[in-house]
């Protein structure tokens, strides 16, 4: 029985190692703009309303919604709105402060940001596609409670 229990926890020391994600030691170097490519959102389930709505037409130039870049292969830098200056807003994100899965088929890093009124938004971007999405949600209690998410394609800025 002994040797089954210390059998059995040698068994799930190796698998979770296995299966834990690969931490990024350093971020690409990168410089993107990244364009809304389409949105949806629908209501909590606790709601009435089930629809859901979406969006993806972009019949004018569309407006760059973020740009990233990273600095110092450490810190991945977030501005919002670049080319709109009155609605620009700039911070960074270090490597320690995101998660992260850079693995042989994976190299995608996410965190989450605690916003007025409750709401929650959720940034993930992969590195290897080159897609940033975000995801809102807004808390049960509130008027327009629901989810809403944005997936923008990102490319390299015209400098």
């Amino acid at each position: 029985m002994k040797a089954l229990i210390i059998s059995s926890f040698f068994a799930i020391a190796l698998s979770s190692s296995v299966c834990a994600q690969r931490a990024a030691d350093a971020l690409p170097e990168v410089t993107l703009d990244c364009y809304q490519s389409f949105a949806s959102k629908t209501q909590l389930p606790e709601r009435e309303d089930k629809d859901v709505g979406i969006n993806s037409d972009v019949f004018d130039k569309p407006l760059v919604r973020y740009r990233l870049q990273v600095v110092g292969k450490t810190i991945l830098k977030i501005i919002r709105d670049p080319d709109r200056p009155a609605f620009r807003t700039e911070y960074g994100k270090t490597v320690w402060e995101m998660k992260s899965d850079f693995t042989d088929k994976h190299r995608i890093v996410a965190w989450r940001e605690e916003k007025t009124g409750g709401i929650v938004r959720l940034f993930t971007f992969d590195f290897s596609d080159l897609l940033l999405s975000t995801v809102d949600i807004s808390p049960a209690h509130a008027i327009a409670a629901g989810v809403e998410l944005h997936v923008m394609k990102c490319s390299s800025t015209k400098s």
